[in-house]
């Protein structure tokens, strides 16, 4: 570990000072699993806050985050198998549908089981209680699929952006392996970041030859950092998909906004009438896929600019 200082945040918190994003995010899970007695554990893009009941327990919580970070091979840690969702709304293996503009449907639908089966419902059903990690797990960690129409206003700028044709762009984000590092903003709103990125960040904690085998810390990523627009939207609708930096995001509700607009889904990223409203958890896998039309297409010019 990396991690240099603890600092005394409010009455109730400590707060830690991370290297960088992949360092928070997995000491964060580090945390998260060790449990200790901590009211909550929240990672940001370089910092982890962990929350107790009453000041007396700082001293306590101080003198064992000292201890770990000290030596972390003492707290081994494996992703959860399905995030941090509790297990009576696990929505793991879930494929959160998109309706296509042209059936007339207007629900999300959501496809769960393995690979083979195709059973439909309504996302906000209870029958993600008893699904398994099936299609949407990624190494034994929960995830989901999203449906995505990408018909987005700034597709054709971040296509530009990228230098490749928009066909392009669409096929290298719906290609990535999203992982949720941190929620914010919003709620139900999280930060999606390439899971290559938290990978290529342990491993190269992990010194040289575990770097290599994922990969590379250093790999080139796949799409470029994607500056938000200088003058945000007074309104982003619910469900818009968008880039801001690193970062990929789904709105849970319309807000204001200033993330650079790929595309919309039907999915609910929150809604109430869920026993756990956010359709993520902090650790799950989120991949997309591209359903319906498409703006600014051009799927008929060539796809060489790089």
């Amino acid at each position: 570990m990396t991690t240099t200082r603890i600092r005394r945040c409010g009455e109730a918190a400590l707060l830690l000072d991370c290297a960088d994003l992949a360092e928070a995010v997995s000491l964060a899970a580090r945390i998260e699993q060790w449990r200790p007695d901590a009211l909550d554990v929240v990672a940001a893009t370089r910092t982890v806050l962990v929350t107790v009941r009453d000041a007396s327990a700082l001293p306590e919580l101080r003198r064992r985050l000292e201890a770990l970070l000290a030596d972390p091979a003492d707290h081994p840690v494996a992703p959860p198998p399905s995030g941090h969702l509790p297990a009576s709304n696990r929505l793991s293996g879930f494929r959160i549908g998109a309706s296509d503009p042209n059936s007339g449907s207007v629900e999300g639908v959501a496809d769960f089981g393995d690979a083979g089966s195709n059973v439909s419902s309504d996302a906000g059903s209870d029958a993600g209680a008893n699904a398994g990690s099936g299609a949407g797990a990624e190494g034994g960690v929960a995830g989901v699929t999203i449906d995505v129409r990408y018909d987005g206003p700034d597709l054709a700028a971040v296509a530009d952006l990228a230098g490749m044709s928009t066909e392009a762009l669409v096929r290298t984000h719906s290609s990535i392996t999203w992982r949720a590092a941190f929620g914010g903003f919003a709620p139900g709103f999280f930060y999606l970041v390439d899971a290559r990125e938290l990978d290529a960040g342990r491993a190269d904690a992990g010194g040289a030859g575990a770097s290599e085998a994922a990969g590379g810390p250093s790999a080139k990523p796949a799409l470029p950092a994607v500056p938000r627009l200088g003058t945000p939207r007074a309104r982003v609708p619910a469900g818009a998909v968008g880039l801001a930096d690193r970062f990929c995001a789904v709105y849970p509700g319309a807000s204001p906004g200033g993330w650079q607009l790929l595309g919309t889904t039907d999915a609910r990223l929150w809604d109430l009438d869920r026993p756990d409203p956010a359709l993520l958890a902090p650790g799950m896998t989120v991949r997309f896929r591209e359903v319906g039309g498409r703006s600014g297409d051009d799927r008929g010019r060539s796809d060489q600019r790089r």
